[in-house]
């Protein structure tokens, strides 16, 4: 486990997934000790991220960016990433009003307007 603030991670690796387990909250204090974390794992160049979010029990915006870093450093180095574990409220919320649980594909998006809105 490492301890980075107010945050800590737990980091696996087996093959080509790294998995990393997030623990306290996500904020102004913590996102970029989240980002420091995250992008140490990609400079081993994984095929796989997965960032395990259930044991984050809240989330403001500055965790929201620090997650669209992550997703943005990820795709740059050719690494698939993944969120898991998106139970607390705040966190939910926030990556719905960001847009980005589409981002990550925590949800669908509508496939057709309704028909009232194309009236």
């Amino acid at each position: 486990m490492i301890g980075a603030g107010g945050i800590t991670t737990l980091i696996a690796r087996c093959g080509e997934v790294t998995s990393v387990g997030v623990f306290g909250e996500l904020d102004i204090f913590t996102g970029e000790e989240l980002v420091t974390v995250l992008g140490q794992c990609l400079e081993q160049r994984p095929g796989h991220l997965v960032v395990d979010l259930s044991a984050v029990s809240f989330c403001g915006g500055a965790g929201a960016r620090a997650l669209e870093t992550m997703r943005e450093l990820a795709v740059r180095s050719g690494t698939e990433v993944a969120l898991t574990g998106v139970r607390a409220q705040t966190l939910t919320r926030v990556l719905e009003v960001t847009g980005l649980d589409l981002l990550f594909g925590l949800r669908q998006g509508p496939t057709t307007l309704p028909d009232s809105a194309t009236r």
